[in-house]
């Protein structure tokens, strides 16, 4: 190969695993119940053995309410160094009564309200030193010392 055709060579290389290294990358995250076995589902009717068996164990089970079994699912698509972006959320929340009967299913697209944070700053306690202060402020101060009945004497 001479010199000329092996650059266009290094080229198109490069510019191939440029244009590989940009592709989407799809990732998918729980596991989506079937549509069929979910519609089997009937409030009243199966009890948490039944559920189990038709469309397996919860992604979760809520933290205060054990009998509320959470079903997630999600697409994200990211490419190179891009923010992930959500093409597809799915969630069941499954209801139990107290029997362990499922009381209630609900479906939803997995967008509730965002959680906004108070931006309020709790003071801390403390004197207003500077860094410089702070490293050199114990220079030359002489530490007391305790003596065995409990009462500070100077070095």
């Amino acid at each position: 190969m001479n010199k000329e055709r092996r650059g266009r060579f290094f080229l198109v290389g490069s510019i191939a695993l440029l244009a590989a290294g940009c592709t989407a990358r799809i990732d998918h995250r729980g596991k989506l119940p079937d549509t069929d076995q979910m519609a089997k589902i009937k409030p009243g009717v199966q009890d948490k053995e039944e559920v189990l068996r038709l469309i397996g164990s919860p992604a979760s089970i809520a933290s205060f309410d054990e009998n509320v079994w959470i079903y997630d699912y999600k697409i994200t698509e990211s490419a190179a160094f891009f923010i992930p972006r959500e093409t597809m959320h799915k969630l069941y929340l499954i209801r139990f009564d107290k029997q362990g009967r499922v009381q209630e299913i609900r479906e939803e697209d997995g967008h509730g309200h965002d959680i906004v944070p108070i931006r309020r700053v709790t003071p801390s306690p403390g004197d207003d030193r500077t860094l410089l202060q702070s490293i050199f402020g114990n220079f030359g101060k002489k530490a007391k010392k305790v003596t065995d009945e409990g009462k500070e004497k100077d070095d």
